[in-house]
């Protein structure tokens, strides 16, 4: 038996000719309040408005950024700007002694005895190093299945 798997699930449906139904609603307000000014204020005063007006349905129906739309990123920056921020202070940690950090091959024996999975533990949270191991980092670029590119940090471990 055969299955139809729907495959553009990200993208909305156009409803009215190339729009969809949430860029014809923008559209649709933007032009009744352009109507409403033009039977309510001096030709002069209305085009100023309503140039003011439909640049900014125009960008809130059409514009993305970073695949998201024009209206998400108004909020998330309204959000950002007028809610508290919560701001945490980490205390540093202590890093261990050269001499103290045990080698790889004592380290994997202690994990299988079991006698210092919480010392291992606790050596990975403060990035105490290992001898004998060579941490490399860098940021590699990769795209989202929305097109959008993000950078990721990746830690290589030699």
């Amino acid at each position: 038996m055969q299955f139809q798997v729907p495959q553009f699930i990200e993208s909305e449906d156009k409803v009215i000719g190339p729009l969809t139904m949430r860029q014809f609603v923008y559209v649709g307000v933007g032009a009744g309040i352009c109507a409403i000014l033009f039977f309510t204020l001096a030709t002069w005063l209305w085009i100023i408005f309503s140039a003011i007006i439909m640049g900014g349905v125009v960008a809130f129906a059409f514009i993305k950024i970073d695949g998201r739309p024009f209206v998400n990123v108004v909020m998330s920056a309204f959000n950002f700007y007028w809610k508290p921020q919560i701001y945490l202070w980490h205390s540093e940690h202590v890093q261990m002694k050269k001499e103290d950090s045990p080698t790889i091959g004592e380290s994997i024996q202690n994990i299988a005895e079991g006698l210092s999975l919480h010392k291992s533990w606790e050596n990975v949270q403060t990035g105490a190093k290992i001898s004998n191991v060579e941490l490399t980092e860098h940021y590699q670029i990769f795209h989202k299945q929305t097109g959008e590119r993000r950078a990721a940090k990746r830690v290589d471990y030699r």
